[in-house]
């Protein structure tokens, strides 16, 4: 992984864990469990509905994505502070 790569997948990687709290409390600020479940068996509002997946995906990456991201990031730019990038 070339280090651009690697602070890159490591920006993302931070942005991903920055965009979960913000999704959780928007969750927990528009009640979207309460309007989820007042729907019944009707379709839910697709505000709610939205915001209920994006955090289902925001969270499995936080969880299960961004640590080894975060860590093969560290483990490139750590490769490359000590032997140098790689000469083809």
């Amino acid at each position: 992984m070339s280090r651009r790569r690697a602070i890159v997948c490591a920006i993302v990687s931070i942005a991903v864990l920055a965009l979960h709290p913000v999704l959780v409390r928007a969750m927990a600020s528009g009640h979207v469990a309460h309007v989820l479940l007042g729907a019944g068996n009707a379709a839910p509002p697709i505000g709610a509905a939205l915001l209920a997946v994006s955090l289902v995906v925001v969270r499995f990456a936080a969880i299960v994505i961004v640590p080894g991201l975060l860590l093969a990031s560290a483990a490139s730019l750590a490769a490359h502070a000590v032997a140098g990038p790689k000469k083809s």
